[in-house]
């Protein structure tokens, strides 16, 4: 008989003793997500029920619940892989060792690759900016922190002139790159996201033949 709850298989609660998830639990788990993260990035959070989910992933309420109680449980989920996938990037950017203005675009290419093809990080952004959701907010504000400093020293070196708007760049890149995603996955063309953000990219460096290349020749 098939076990669809996967009730006999455990879960990883952290701390609180119980055995790590097993394999199917985790096929599972995953495939709640997977679909929650499209029905989101559709339609919106508000816009997608539980039951839109269960139809669509084909698992049973019994499963749903013992994964994740709520359908905010599974948007909490999300936002912490996008917290994770950008923390990430910001950290293998930095460890290049190269000039700050190259992290910079490193790091939104490599996101913008990230979201294009990964529905549960493509979800999370597009949360982190769901004013109805608790902690959407500070996960957007993290992203934009993570980046800022960055954003900062290429400033400071020369590389971007535009000193007066220092505290403000980091989260205008960010918000370009939130609506470059939201549109793409409204329209579905999520296909488009890597050649959206670099277009973005080029109005903020300039379409000339050097500028290109940089931003051609940024990656992760």
């Amino acid at each position: 008989m098939n076990n669809h709850t996967d009730r006999s298989e455990g879960i990883d609660h952290g701390k609180t003793g119980r055995p790590p998830m097993q394999p199917r639990a985790k096929i599972t788990r995953e495939a709640i997500l997977e679909v929650s993260a499209t029905l989101f990035s559709r339609t919106g959070y508000a816009g997608t029920s539980i039951n839109d989910i269960l139809a669509i992933s084909e698992t049973t309420k019994g499963a749903m619940y013992f994964h994740f109680s709520k359908k905010e449980s599974i948007a909490s989920e999300m936002l912490r892989r996008w917290s994770a996938a950008f923390s990430e990037t910001v950290g293998k950017a930095a460890a290049t060792g190269q000039p700050a203005d190259r992290q910079v675009i490193m790091i939104y290419r490599e996101l913008a690759r990230r979201t294009q093809t990964e529905a549960i990080t493509r979800a999370g952004l597009i949360l982190s900016v769901d004013k109805s959701l608790s902690g959407a907010r500070a996960t957007y504000e993290a992203w934009a922190e993570a980046v800022t400093p960055i954003v900062v020293d290429a400033i400071r070196s020369g590389t971007l002139d535009c000193a007066e708007s220092m505290s403000r760049l980091a989260d205008t890149l960010c918000a370009g790159f939130v609506g470059a995603v939201q549109v793409a996955a409204s329209l579905d063309e999520n296909h488009t996201i890597t050649k959206r953000v670099d277009d973005l990219l080029l109005m903020w460096r300039g379409t000339d033949p050097a500028a290109v290349r940089m931003v051609e020749g940024a990656f992760l």
